[in-house]
């Protein structure tokens, strides 16, 4: 098991499992129909990473890493967003593995704080992400614009 940053020719893996995830949580827009373009967006910036964990040839695991200045604090931050593990991989370490590669990234690049929003309604998800030190520590709010 090896944990990489993706690349284009992940895209259409990583779309898939992004289809898994959005049918765990009732999502009403299906990734792969309407993500290609932002995935291709997001593949060529500096300031995001998509963190893939790979092994035996498949990606049982994503989270995307957005790397943000804070004005107030002086210095970058990390954001995670769509953190996610395959269905067939949950409660193998695949999680914990990759949360760990992440935290070892930002230790080397000087970023001192990762943020994560997770959805009320991933109470496992948080229970993983207590568990390997996460705090709640904030509310989210979250503005739909029409």
């Amino acid at each position: 098991m090896n944990v990489r940053f993706a690349t284009p020719k992940d895209k259409v893996k990583i779309l898939d499992l992004f289809d898994e995830f959005g049918s765990l949580i009732n999502a009403t827009d299906i990734p792969s129909e309407v993500g290609g373009a932002m995935f291709d967006e997001i593949i060529n910036r500096d300031d995001t990473k998509i963190f893939v964990v790979e092994e035996k040839g498949q990606i049982s695991g994503i989270a995307t890493f957005y790397l943000l200045p804070n004005i107030r604090h002086g210095r970058k931050r990390g954001h995670l967003e769509d953190f996610f593990i395959t269905s067939t991989a949950r409660n193998k370490g695949v999680g914990t593995f990759l949360l760990k590669s992440i935290k070892d990234y930002c230790h080397k690049n000087n970023i001192k704080v990762i943020k994560l929003h997770s959805g009320n309604e991933l109470v496992n998800a948080h229970s993983f992400y207590e568990k390997n030190g996460g705090k709640t520590t904030e509310r989210f709010f979250r503005f739909d614009i029409d």
